[in-house]
Formats: C-alpha cells, sequence, structure tokens
C-alpha cells in the first residue's frame, strides 16, 4: 500500500567535521591529536576521549580510524553520496567563523558531487572562542563572522529558502552579551522588559542582515567600519554615524533566512527575522515537574514531545512567516568523548531499531501536524557526531538502518 503524503518533508542532518587527522591544532587540548585515539596520553593528560574503544561507531564509507579524515576530499565526496541517496537533502554545517571545521565546508564546495544535496553553515558560537583581537565578545568579532558566512553563502551548492541563504546562530545568550556592554551594561546584566530586548534584538540582527546584503551585493568587506563594540554596519545607502544599539528606522530588512538557537519565544519569537530554531539540547527534558537529563532513549522521546507541544503552538501565534524546525534525536551517549562524569546514566540513551522507527514516526506526526509551522523541515541530530552518540551516518553497529528508516518513514 502507498501511504498517502500530507507534507512534503525536508530532511537536514547536522555535520561535525572535525574528524580530522591530525586534529586543528586549536582542538588538540580537547579532543587530541588523533579524534579517533585513546587518551589521556603523556603528551595529552587531560584529554579523555577514548573513540579507540568503541570501533561498532567508525564509519563504514572508509577505513576509519585512520582514513577518514575530514580534510581529505573524497570523505564529503562519499557521504554527500550515501547522504542524498536515501533523502538527505541538506548538511547543516558546524561551523567556527572559519576558525574551526572549516575543512568539510571547504570540501563540500570542492566537490564534484554538491550537486546532489545542498549545504548550509551553522554557527555554533556557544563555544567558547580563544580569539583576542578581537576578543569574542564584540560586535566587531561578531560582524566579521557574519561577514565570513555571507562569503560562503555565494557558493552554488548553498541552501536557499524563498530565494534567501539560510544561516543559522545557536547561541543568543552571546549576541545579548555584546547588546549589553553595547548599551553601556554589563553583559551579565538583563533586559528591562521583552519590548526592550526585542527592539535590541532587531537592531542587531538588522546589522547582520545588513552585512550579508552587502556582501551578496558584491561588497566584501560586508559594509563593515569600526572597532569592537563601536563598529558599524552600512546599511544600503545610509553610513551609520553611531551605534544603532535600540529600534531601526525604516522596514525591518532580511537578506537571509535566520534561525536563532533558542528555547525563548518571547523576544526572539517577536523578531521579524526569527524564522525559528530546533533546540540541540533536547536530550534535557522535564519528568516529573522537575528539570534533568535523559536517562534512556524513551525518555528522549518523551522529551521531544514536550517540546514540540510546548513550542510550535506557541509559534503559530506570532506573525506569518515563522518557522520551527522539530528535531529527530538519533541517539545520545558521550562515552566514547569522556562521557558524562556528573550524571553517567546520561550517556544511555542510544536507540533500538524500534525505538528509532517509532520516533520517526513521531516526528512525520509532528510535522504533519503542523505543516505551516515547521515548513515541512526535519533537522536530525546529527550525521555524524560519533563521540557525542547521535549519528545516522552507516557504521558495523546500524549499517544502513537508521537511513533505510528516514527515508521509508519520513521521506516517502
Amino acid at each position: 500500500m502507498v501511504r498517502a503524503q500530507t507534507t512534503s518533508r525536508t530532511l537536514v542532518a547536522a555535520y561535525f567535521g572535525g574528524w580530522r587527522v591530525p586534529m586543528d591544532l586549536s582542538q588538540q587540548g580537547v579532543h587530541g591529536d588523533n579524534p579517533w585515539g585513546l587518551y589521556p596520553t603523556a603528551k595529552l593528560p587531560y584529554v579523555n576521549h577514548k573513540m579507540l574503544n568503541y570501533p561498532e561507531r567508525f564509519p563504514l564509507i572508509g577505513p576509519a580510524p585512520v582514513g577518514y579524515d575530514d580534510a581529505q576530499q573524497w570523505v564529503i565526496d562519499s557521504e554527500i553520496q550515501t547522504a542524498s541517496s536515501y533523502g538527505i537533502d541538506v548538511f547543516a554545517m558546524n561551523w567556527y567563523r572559519d576558525e574551526f571545521l572549516n575543512q568539510a565546508i571547504i570540501n563540500f564546495k570542492a566537490s564534484p558531487k554538491k550537486n546532489l544535496m545542498k549545504f548550509f553553515l551553522q554557527w555554533s558560537n556557544n563555544a567558547n572562542s580563544t580569539n583576542t583581537s578581537p576578543p569574542a565578545d564584540s560586535r566587531e568579532y561578531f560582524f566579521e563572522g557574519m561577514r565570513r558566512a555571507a562569503a560562503h553563502m555565494t557558493d552554488s551548492a548553498y541552501w536557499k529558502q524563498g530565494g534567501r541563504p539560510v544561516f543559522s546562530i545557536y547561541d543568543t545568550t552571546q549576541i545579548d552579551r555584546i547588546i549589553l556592554t553595547t548599551m553601556g551594561r554589563l553583559p551579565t546584566a538583563t533586559f528591562s522588559s521583552i519590548n526592550e530586548a526585542t527592539l535590541a534584538h532587531e537592531a542587531f540582527l538588522q546589522d547582520c542582515h545588513n552585512i550579508v546584503r552587502n556582501v551578496l551585493a558584491g561588497d566584501p568587506t560586508g559594509g563593515i567600519t569600526g572597532k569592537l563594540n563601536a563598529a558599524v554596519v552600512r546599511n544600503g545607502t545610509v553610513t551609520p554615524t553611531r551605534v544603532n544599539t535600540l529600534g531601526i528606522s525604516g522596514n525591518f530588512v532580511q537578506s537571509m533566512y535566520l534561525m536563532i538557537g533558542t528555547a525563548d519565544i518571547g523576544a526572539w519569537g517577536r523578531c521579524a527575522t526569527v524564522q525559528g530554531m530546533y533546540v540541540y539540547s533536547i536530550r534535557t527534558g522535564t519528568f516529573g515537574g522537575a528539570k534533568r537529563l535523559t536517562h534512556s532513549y524513551g525518555e528522549m522521546m518523551t522529551a521531544v514531545q514536550q517540546n514540540y507541544d510546548l513550542v510550535l503552538p506557541a509559534m503559530k501565534t506570532y506573525a506569518v512567516g515563522k518557522a520551527w524546525w522539530p528535531t529527530l534525536m538519533a541517539g545520545f551517549d558521550m562515552r566514547p568523548w569522556g562521557g558524562t562524569a556528573a550524571d553517567p546514566l546520561h550517556d544511555n540513551s542510544l536507540p533500538t531499531q524500534a525505538e528509532f522507527d517509532a520516533h520517526c514516526a513521531q516526528v512525520r506526526a509532528t510535522v504533519d501536524k503542523y505543516p505551516t509551522v515547521t515548513g515541512g523541515v526535519v533537522f536530525i541530530y546529527a550525521w555524524n557526531e560519533l563521540g557525542e552518540g547521535g549519528w545516522i551516518t552507516p557504521t558495523p553497529s546500524i549499517g544502513t538502518t537508521r537511513l533505510e528508516s528516514l527515508r521509508n518513514r519520513l521521506k516517502l
């Protein structure tokens, strides 16, 4: 029997491009020089990765642990080929302002297979940056990141929605620290009201849109002038003479399909620019009125449903054009990366095949129930977060079973 499809679904999978051999120098203190290795070592006594003890997670597409190296062109070529053949439409590439996880993006853009699917950048700005010139919590640092992102958006394989390049900013906390500092407050301060926060967010995000608009119009500088928190951005033909911290003049102009990674559907949800975002930390949920970490895949499915039930109806109350992507979780188990020392039971959330099938059905029902709010987009955590325990790429332990579930239960 052919199942009637009520919603056209776009499958987007998060891609971790950090499987470098050797690992990027800036990350060796965290991940080791060989991400497939066994630590600690005498050279790196503070690294606690034990990936070598988990060969059942090594990708089948290449000879891991030695050959699966995101610096090698064939790795992304093979993954594009595999992902697209099972209905994955887009890779959301984890990205750190070209400072880390950049090689996989470069190789995607150079791939002879890139006509098979698309990519977009997911700025993982939640992590602490070692950048000090300019410091990470400054407008100049953030705006330069936007300029670099916009340069990638010019590629033919960059994913667009409604003609606009898709881009996600994970952490709103860093943005708020910058805004509050620019306003002369402590970065740990709070806004006086939702209205004040909304105006500040709109003004800051309009600057981000203007940078992208300027780059896409052929200005590689992004229209950025000034330093640190005095940095300003040209708005069309207008050169600002002061730092715009509250409110914007004229219509809010969006150059990209911008998502903000937050569960806050207050001040951020009211910004015209926020088209929605999945919640990366869906592996934490509320059970019995108390918020705690999930201790099984079943609990994770409960957290997922609670998240859907909370956010999706609320997003319907905002302006036309709002969207929010439900997250499909492939699991969580960080033992290969040292585990969760404070709560080791948390590292127990890998699905059986029956559970994963049920979760696919759960996500399908959600997308079909809220076709306008979700836009038919499903975000999958993740393609290859093998160390964290969220993956759908073929490995010895799962083969292609999860990809078959996605194709059969979500795509067809």
